[in-house]
């Protein structure tokens, strides 16, 4: 799964907030822990990545560029904090609301992880800038979209001044919160409606067509998606993003059952092998 899928769900989570935040259905304990276990093995993949490109540029070896994959990297970093953010704001008005400490402590640990993880990012960019101005300026584009995306959607929580916690410019959630507030109706759906598709169209725009952690990132979604009403997954305003959760984990299933039969039919073919072949 891509981070831009992360980043569409993110924007998904959080137009759809009030079904979690306001709803009776009670939270798995284990759905909380599979998110933060899943978001921690991530982060600890990006840390050893960042660590090894920070000594590719301290000692910089002849025919050997580390910009391509360090810009996958990174990107994800920066893409999915969207979703991060997201979600820390959703499940503390969640416990909030609920009088509960259900699920914001693990997500609010994942957030600020998160957080420190795409400063060490940053710093390794602003160290080799001068190397690659270019890649310095995608990646540094790319951060101040996504940062404007976040609280645009943060400002669509129920609660505002909670959620502006977890944005970059805390007034310009708040102010968000108050322009969606205060419209009727059909044109606060519409004004959904509008949301969600410019997302859709600029968050894929010069994006980076790789996954750095696409199995992580699945089950991250997978995990944040289990937390809502199954209603919600029939509705018209569910991303694509969403849906492909579901569709490549399917596949993802499919080309493990297949290599395991690959597997199994060479043991079967090496000599002296008591094993069953698969015809």
């Amino acid at each position: 799964m891509h981070s831009s899928q992360l980043a569409e769900l993110g924007g998904w989570v959080a137009l759809n907030s009030g079904n979690l935040v306001f709803g009776e259905q009670q939270q798995p304990f284990l759905v909380a822990t599979s998110y933060w276990t899943a978001s921690k093995v991530r982060q600890q993949r990006w840390v050893t990545a960042l660590k090894m490109f920070g000594q590719d540029f301290e000692h910089p070896k002849q025919g050997h560029n580390p910009w391509p994959a360090l810009e996958i990297v990174v990107q994800e970093i920066l893409m999915s904090e969207l979703l991060t953010r997201v979600w820390s704001a959703t499940v503390l008005t969640h416990d909030g609301y609920h009088q509960k400490d259900e699920m914001h402590g693990l997500a609010h640990s994942i957030h600020v992880s998160h957080v420190e993880v795409k400063n060490r990012a940053m710093r390794i960019y602003l160290k080799g800038r001068s190397a690659n101005e270019a890649a310095f300026d995608r990646m540094n584009t790319l951060r101040r979209r996504v940062e404007r995306w976040t609280d645009m959607f943060l400002g669509q929580l129920p609660h505002g001044e909670q959620a502006s916690v977890f944005g970059f410019d805390r007034n310009r959630v708040v102010d968000f919160n108050r322009e969606q507030c205060e419209l009727p109706g059909p044109e606060f759906l519409t004004r959904q409606r509008v949301f969600s598709a410019s997302f859709a169209a600029d968050i894929v725009r010069d994006q980076i067509p790789y996954a750095a952690n696409p199995d992580l990132n699945r089950e991250i979604g997978a995990g944040i998606l289990a937390c809502f009403p199954p209603d919600r997954f029939d509705s018209t305003g569910l991303p694509k993003s969403a849906r492909m959760i579901w569709l490549e984990k399917s596949q993802w299933e499919t080309q493990l059952l297949l290599d395991q039969l690959v597997n199994i039919e060479n043991q079967a073919d090496k000599p002296g092998s008591t094993s069953i072949r698969i015809n």
